[in-house]
């Protein structure tokens, strides 16, 4: 994961201000072009920043450079190393915010800054074409960012630095700068207040500049979700309608940064909780979790769930892997089973799930399309199976119980799946390719292989390049050797590695019979998930109990292009999501209230299986 190591503190500097005034004489230099801003350093930063509520750059751009390679963009590098140098007085730095915003002043660190005391104007615009000088002033004797207040707030888009030449010449250099917001009375309080939501907010299809936020109210309203980056929280966003059951979308939002949210609802304010976007095309790292057959409001998935709530344990996000929600997939039992045990979690972490055989007792999945917000890229506009990309890696979603003959025709068919995951695998260009869904097509436990998951789709997988699937159903943790066709793939070929992770909180379940040759790797006395890293070209995985001992590790290494293609025909990271269940204002939905809470499903009764087609 990428540091960000910018240090805000409360500190004051004193400042030196001049009234606003309008400025009459812009540089005259040709329009500079927008740089892009360069990736985030891994080291540790230099820069901190006092008295400023830091916003963030677009894009930056300057009236000229050295020719040397110190450009625009190293003045948003976090690193005091690395500069933007111009000749000339009157050279100027410009900062794009990408909309107008309420700006209480700027920060900037001057290369040199103990020999060289600089003069300079800060103007603002709304508009990149008219300006205003709010402030001009003459640089401290130091090299660390001085934080420079205008008078009053003012609204702008802009901030540009015009650099007047200095003690010691006619240069302008400066090592990093920002844009500062206003700041507000007091940040955002991390304590709900008010009525108590039925349901808490939970993430959903977060993409690089989208996120869903869902929840449910007590009462009838139109709800709005306050959102900003780092800690703002002053853009917001609005319900479609009013009612009990909402997701409200997020847009316009930057790839890969944090930003915090709060659902203010009929009387209820929620406790500030931050995301993290998704990153940009061509970052290279990511990690994830992934478990399946968690979904029992019980003992066990409590123990996962108290390892995976600590920050950061459950890396960007949860894929599960079916049986969300024991034992037979209904309003309450997500309610009870999912939503309720795992709030925490899923306010900070989106979750990407498949549909389990028990989410299919109750009208073929219909209570989990109706709680979930996911994509819906296939050409049948369903839920049921999707892709999206996050970093590096390209997931695809099925439903393997439509695979195996559960779902009733109208709902899901095996040859509309078929030929929707061909034209999604063929067209993603991502280094790695994930692939989850319920049956597991290779396992030795109570259940065994789902030999219609292996033979209607183990082909796609290798012809299509899948580096890793992973499953769930047979409560127990898996790993198969690299398989290709119908047994271990020979040496010196390419196969792939097939995971159970069906140990995310139901109960263990003994494996029938000893362990075949074609497994690496198998435990049913841990519960626990698969934590996931991928850097570059190298893939690393480990199945953790609660305990946070590793039971078991592996690693997949490829050699990755230099360079990423652009992705065909299917669009692969399209999360346009469906809308949900719409209520009726005046009349709250049946089957939304229950008289009392469940109990857990923790017994192995409570989490069997009915008989399902082996093919």
């Amino acid at each position: 994961m990428r540091k960000y190591p910018l240090i805000v503190s409360a500190g004051l500097l004193a400042v030196w201000l001049f009234s606003a005034c309008e400025d009459s004489t812009p540089p005259s230099e040709p329009p500079p072009v927008e740089a892009p801003l360069p990736e985030p350093q891994d080291t540790p930063a230099l820069l901190i920043v006092t008295n400023c509520r830091l916003l963030t750059t677009a894009a930056v751009s300057a009236s000229g450079d050295d020719g040397a390679g110190s450009v625009a963009a190293n003045t948003q590098d976090d690193n005091l190393g690395t500069r933007w140098s111009g000749y000339g007085k009157g050279s100027w730095l410009r900062m794009d915010l990408g909309s107008a915003q309420s700006l209480a002043g700027a920060a900037v660190a001057w290369h040199l800054g103990t020999v060289q005391l600089n003069h300079f104007t800060l103007s603002t615009s709304e508009d990149g074409v008219s300006y205003t000088q709010v402030y001009a002033g003459v640089s401290a004797a130091n090299t660390q960012a001085q934080t420079y207040t205008f008078s009053a707030p003012r609204r702008a888009r802009y901030v540009r630095i015009t650099v007047n030449g200095n003690a010691l010449n006619d240069w302008a250099s400066i090592t990093e700068a920002r844009a500062c917001g206003e700041q507000t009375a007091s940040p955002p309080s991390e304590v709900d207040s008010g009525p108590a939501l039925p349901r808490l907010p939970y993430l959903q299809s977060v993409g690089p500049t989208s996120a869903m936020v869902a929840f449910r109210t007590g009462v009838s309203c139109t709800p709005f979700v306050r959102f900003g980056l780092g800690a703002d929280v002053s853009q917001t966003a609005t319900a479609t309608a009013a009612g009990w059951r909402h997701a409200v979308k997020l847009t316009g939002l930057t790839p890969g940064q944090t930003y915090s949210y709060v659902v203010e609802a009929c009387g209820s304010v929620t406790g500030v909780r931050q995301f993290r976007t998704a990153p940009p095309a061509g970052t290279t790292r990511l990690q994830f979790t992934a478990m399946g057959d968690f979904g029992t409001g019980g003992s066990l998935q409590a123990q996962v769930l108290s390892r995976l709530a600590e920050p950061g344990r459950a890396g960007e996000l949860l894929v599960a892997l079916g049986d969300n929600a024991y034992s037979s997939g209904t309003e309450q039992e997500f309610q009870d089973r999912l939503f309720k045990p795992m709030a925490a979690l899923l306010r900070q972490v989106p979750l990407f799930p498949s549909l389990g055989n028990h989410e299919y007792v109750t009208n073929q999945g219909q209570p989990y399309l109706d709680n979930l917000y996911l994509p819906a890229n296939n050409p049948a506009g369903t839920e049921r199976y999707y892709s999206f990309d996050w970093g590096p890696v390209h997931f695809v979603a099925l439903d393997s119980n439509c695979a195996i003959g559960l779902a009733s025709p109208d709902r899901c068919t095996l040859a509309a799946q078929k030929s929707w995951v061909a034209q999604d695998l063929a067209a993603t260009r991502q280094p790695w390719k994930v692939v989850f869904f319920h049956h597991p097509s290779w396992s030795s436990g109570e259940h065994g292989s789902q030999l219609a998951m292996r033979r209607e789709f183990g082909p796609l997988f290798e012809q299509y390049g899948v580096d890793l699937a992973l499953t769930g159903h047979d409560h127990n943790y898996e790993r198969s050797k690299p398989m290709k066709g119908e047994g271990v793939a020979p040496s010196g070929t390419r196969g792939i590695v097939y995971v159970v992770v069906g140990s995310g909180g139901a109960t263990l379940r003994s494996f029938p019979s000893s362990q075949p040759s074609w497994t690496a790797y198998r435990n049913n006395t841990d519960v626990g998930y698969l934590e996931a890293t991928v850097n570059g070209g190298t893939l690393s995985a480990r199945f953790l109990n609660p305990s946070g001992t590793v039971r078991d590790s592996f690693t997949l290494t490829k050699t990755l292009s230099a360079t990423v293609e652009p992705a065909v025909g299917v669009s692969a990271s399209a999360l346009e999501t469906p809308p949900g269940p719409v209520d009726d204002p005046a009349q709250a939905p049946e089957g939304l209230r229950f008289e009392k809470e469940l109990p857990p499903a923790d017994s192995r009764e409570a989490v069997a299986d009915d008989d399902e087609p082996m093919r």
